[in-house]
């Protein structure tokens, strides 16, 4: 971590995750260390770390885009008892850890030792995200024009049901 700025830091039951930006190239690095069996640290493997290590499946995160490839930076981390959430700043949202009680949301109860986007935020416009002993919750921006074209998909989806 020498030579980063820290612009985020969260601890969860047994690790810690730190968000850093590079002062030199200016991209965003994660580190973290300790408990990490249920994946909890993101680095795509199961075990204890004992040293801060770098997180290179969350540092220098890029997406696809139409245009191509996109740098995106990690606004905020959020870490729970043993899973970890992280706003892009695109305002997609990141999602890691433990999952025996739903808390990744992702409909499934299996740890993941990888980052993966959650789907249903992908057209909000998320404000701040917050992770609890086990579980999540994600703030979104009412979006008054995404409600009205939800709300005709399901009237549309019932008249074909009908």
């Amino acid at each position: 971590m020498a030579g980063n700025i820290v612009t985020d830091v969260a601890a969860g039951d047994e690790f810690s995750m730190f968000v850093t930006r590079n002062r030199h190239n200016r991209e965003t690095e994660v580190f973290g260390c300790g408990h990490n069996l249920h994946g909890e640290l993101g680095a795509g493997n199961i075990s204890h770390v004992q040293e801060v290590i770098k997180v290179e499946s969350l540092s220098n995160y890029k997406i696809t885009t139409e245009e191509g490839e996109k740098d995106v930076r990690i606004n905020q981390i959020s870490c729970g008892k043993n899973h970890c959430m992280a706003l892009l700043s695109v305002g997609a949202v990141l999602e890691w850890g433990a999952n025996e009680f739903g808390q990744l949301g992702n409909r499934k109860r299996v740890f993941s030792e990888n980052p993966i986007i959650i789907k249903e935020f992908t057209d909000e416009n998320v404000l701040k995200i917050s992770c609890g002993h086990d579980n999540s919750a994600v703030i979104c921006e009412y979006n008054e024009k995404l409600e009205e074209q939800k709300k005709k998909a399901k009237e549309n989806q019932k008249k074909k049901t009908d």
